[in-house]
């Protein structure tokens, strides 16, 4: 007799191709023919089922966010110099101009950054909260300490409180977007000669050849790119990408042994 109720109470609980995991569960909670261990069983793999998803998800997000970093650092410009420092007669980058000619990209490629201050260190340094996100969901943050700048060129306190304050957040916040993003400034050189070319690196299509063999073999981009010594994909040079396809494609060719033996 016990065989037969154990035998409807499965017919009961097995659902529908397209029946969801919470109308299964709702069945056997309302069946009192089902014994409450196999609710918990099924709670549990409910449970189990969400988390995957939520590792999966994850897993994704951060693949999109180095992707698009890499694209990102690609597209960058080499910033130009066109602020003056008339205590050093200097040129630099100010913040206003990194921001005019690397956000749109940096926006483009579905990033957004927010900076915010958390008080001072045990150094009197500004600490400066940054947060990197990207449209696909991941998120990167970190501190940042700055050293507060209230003197001039010779040390002399030539600030305020409130003004220190303002241009120490504006030092911090330009000097991390430009870590953050790998960003480079120059000089504006007017059409004056450039200096010799650089070694050639990889082209937008070759980067989307490699980024696509990091995706299909499961692998780590950004232990890819400490392993090449570089700072994002398309800083490969072209020299190394022949080897590197080789190896992605070796390494995509074990990964299929092992799923079919």
């Amino acid at each position: 007799m016990s065989t037969a109720i154990d035998i409807r109470a499965e017919d009961k609980i097995i659902p529908a191709s397209d029946a969801p995991m919470v109308a299964m569960i709702e069945r056997i909670a309302m069946d009192p023919n089902i014994p409450i261990d196999r609710l918990e069983k099924m709670l549990a793999m409910k449970e189990r089922m969400e988390d995957r998803a939520r590792e999966d998800a994850e897993r994704q997000a951060r693949k999109a966010f180095f992707a698009a970093m890499s694209l990102c650092q690609k597209e960058l410009p080499v910033v130009i110099k066109r602020s003056r420092n008339t205590h050093t007669n200097s040129n630099y980058a100010d913040l206003a101009a990194i921001e005019e000619q690397a956000m749109p990209i940096i926006h483009d490629h579905g990033f957004a950054v927010s900076f915010q201050p958390d008080g001072y260190n045990d150094k009197g340094e500004l600490r400066i909260l940054w947060e990197v996100s990207h449209a696909e969901g991941h998120a990167r943050s970190g501190v940042g300490e700055i050293p507060v700048d209230a003197a001039g060129a010779q040390g002399k306190v030539n600030k305020t409180g409130t003004q220190a304050f303002g241009s120490t957040a504006t030092y911090g916040r330009r000097y991390l977007l430009c870590m953050i993003f790998n960003i480079s400034t120059g000089d504006d050189r007017d059409g004056n000669k450039v200096p010799a070319r650089e070694p050639e690196k990889i082209s937008k299509e070759q980067a989307g050849v490699i980024l696509t063999l990091l995706d299909e073999t499961d692998s780590d981009i950004e232990q890819f790119c400490r392993m090449g010594k570089i700072d994002a994909v398309p800083d490969m040079l072209a020299v190394d990408f022949d080897d590197a396809v080789r190896l992605l494609n070796q390494k995509k060719a074990k990964l299929s042994q092992r799923a079919t033996s």
